[in-house]
């Protein structure tokens, strides 16, 4: 499992950093998430990735991804940058997992107002970061 998290670490860093040029530290939890994007992947091992972000992480993104200023962001900005989040590291930790093996993943879904996680499947790696926006992380559920 400790494989797992490095890959899922370094491919969180890779799209955050390339894409929207947001540098992530390891941090403490968020008590509160503004939103999320769900993912869900199928293949050898099934599974859901969570993107879970603050409300100024979210919006930093879309004018760093877009080249907006602050007031020119939108709620669909914003929802579309949080669902292609979740696609780009999704499938760059599945291509880093596993590159020899074939997933096929959902559409994310976007929530303005994410709720508590279901019961943990058999596994779950969750990380946390910090950036100068506020707080980001990510719970990959893995299924048995």
């Amino acid at each position: 499992m400790e494989n797992v998290k490095e890959i899922l670490a370094a491919s969180i860093f890779e799209v955050f950093e390339k894409m929207f040029f947001i540098f992530l530290e390891p941090g403490g939890a968020s008590p509160v998430h503004d939103c999320e994007a769900a993912i869900r992947f199928d293949g050898p091992r099934r599974g859901t990735m969570r993107v879970l972000l603050t409300r100024p992480v979210a919006r930093l993104m879309v004018r760093n991804m877009l080249g907006l200023d602050n007031g020119a962001v939108t709620e669909p900005h914003v929802t579309d940058c949080v669902r292609e989040a979740a696609n780009m590291v999704c499938g760059n930790f599945l291509v880093h997992w596993d590159a020899s093996k074939k997933f096929t993943m959902s559409l994310p879904e976007f929530s303005a107002r994410p709720g508590q996680p279901p019961s943990p499947p058999a596994e779950v790696v969750t990380l946390d970061f910090d950036c100068e926006a506020g707080k980001m992380g990510v719970v990959l559920e893995l299924e048995a």
